[in-house]
Order: C-alpha cells, then structure tokens, then sequence
C-alpha cells in the first residue's frame, strides 16, 4: 500500500465518519499553538506582545499554527484507525452475515444456478445432495465482492481481496455438514452466514496489515511535521518579539 493510499485512507477514515476525539485534538493543538507558543512565549520576550503586534509574524505564527492541527489530526486519526480496524475486524463480517437483504439475494442467485422454481413456500429451497448445498454455498461466497462498502474507508480504494467462492464453499459443507438430505433451507441459514462472514474476514485480514503499516508510516510523517513546526515558532517568536522592542521601544 502506498503512502498516498495511506493517506487516502486516513482521509476518508476522517471525512467520510465524524470521529470528535480527531477534530478535539487537532483544534485544540491549534489554539495552544496560538495561545501558549505565540502569545505566552512572546511575552516572556516582550511585555506588549500581543498575537498582532507584529503583524507578518502573526500571520506566520498562524500558518504554522493551522500546520501544527492538521498533522495533529492526521497522526490522532492514524492512531485511531487501527482501533477502527480491530472494531470492523470483530463486527462486520456479523452485520453482513446478518444482512437480511444480502441473504434474500443469495437465496435468490443460489435457487437461480440450481434451476429451482419458487415452491410453495416462497422463501424455502430444497437441496437434494451435499453438492447442491455447495452450490448454495458458493452463492453466498460469491455474493461478496470489493469493495466491502459502497463509500468510506473501506469504500473503493481500499486493498480488498477475496478468497476463491468454490474452494470456501467446500470447506465450509465439510466443516458444516447437513445432518440429513433433502435439506430445507430459507435465505437464513448457516451456511450463507458463514460463507459471508469467512469472505468478509478474508478481506480484512488482507487489508489490515496493509493499512497498518501505512498509517504507521503516516504517523511518523505526521509527527516530523508537528514537531518541525513546533520548533520552528518557538525559535522565531522570540525574534519577532524582541525586534518588536528594538523597532517600537516603549518609552
């Protein structure tokens, strides 16, 4: 995964879902920046100093304040993006297993390939051998596709990749075998569920270490920057305040 993909990311993981702990920590370092390091450390310098006095400096003084809250956030929300990670890593591959229109869609694709007509019962089907029941299976495996969501940080970009729907569909009949056959089924059954949730697994556990590594590559750029910046003011304030004395000396 690329820098620029890394950043993509955290772009999205910031923009596409509100995360208040993000924005709290960056404006906050902005408003430090102003107050503590511009405002408080020119003072030290310069009784008279005030956040205009100079204005050139001011306006500096601002840029690299507004640089100081925008690594803060990247590095906050890279920081957070793991935690988001493990949270999808244990919830998602349930929610879509779960979904019941993502079921009814399989039930109807399964039903489709299998050439059964709706019976009586419109939402059961009956599977006459294990290699029906692996059809079905498939199905569900194949009713998975990248991106995992239509938007977001899991939306189109993202690194995605699926494991093959037949060789899943046999594993999971081997490990779930039915108890007897003819085997009646409805859109919600086990093996739909588990065929989602292993192929929605799969691809998070493709794209976790990825997305690691890059947001850790992406904090340590993020924290270069914060801390060049905040060298930075600390040195030229001073310079700023005392030649304020020297140019506008109070009488």
């Amino acid at each position: 995964m690329t820098y620029f993909e890394s950043l993509s990311f955290v772009y999205r993981l910031v923009f596409a879902r509100f995360d208040p702990p993000v924005w709290v920590w960056s404006i906050g370092a902005l408003l430090l920046t102003l107050l503590v390091l511009h405002w408080g450390w020119g003072r030290l310098w310069n009784r008279h100093w005030g956040l205009f006095t100079s204005p050139g400096m001011g306006i500096t003084s601002l840029l690299l304040a507004l640089l100081v809250g925008a690594s803060t956030q990247i590095y906050v929300a890279a920081d957070r993006s793991e935690q988001w990670l493990d949270l999808q890593r244990a919830t998602l591959p349930k929610q879509l297993a779960d979904s019941g229109s993502l079921n009814r869609r399989i039930f109807q694709e399964a039903r489709g390939r299998l050439g059964q007509p709706p019976g009586p019962v419109e939402n059961e089907m009956t599977l006459r051998d294990a290699g029906e029941l692996e059809v079905a299976t498939e199905s569900a495996a194949a009713a998975v596709r990248c991106p995992l969501r239509p938007s977001g940080p899991l939306g189109p970009g993202a690194p995605c990749q699926l494991r093959d729907p037949v060789s899943l569909a046999q594993e999971i009949v081997s490990r779930m075998p039915a108890s007897a056959y003819p085997l009646v089924v409805s859109p919600d059954n086990p093996w739909f569920r588990a065929a989602v949730s292993a192929q929605v697994q799969a691809a998070l556990d493709h794209a976790a270490p990825l997305l690691r590594e890059g947001t850790r590559e992406l904090k340590g750029t993020a924290l270069m920057v914060l801390v060049g910046a905040l060298i930075m003011i600390v040195i030229v304030v001073p310079m700023a305040a005392v030649s304020n004395i020297q140019v506008h000396p109070k009488v």
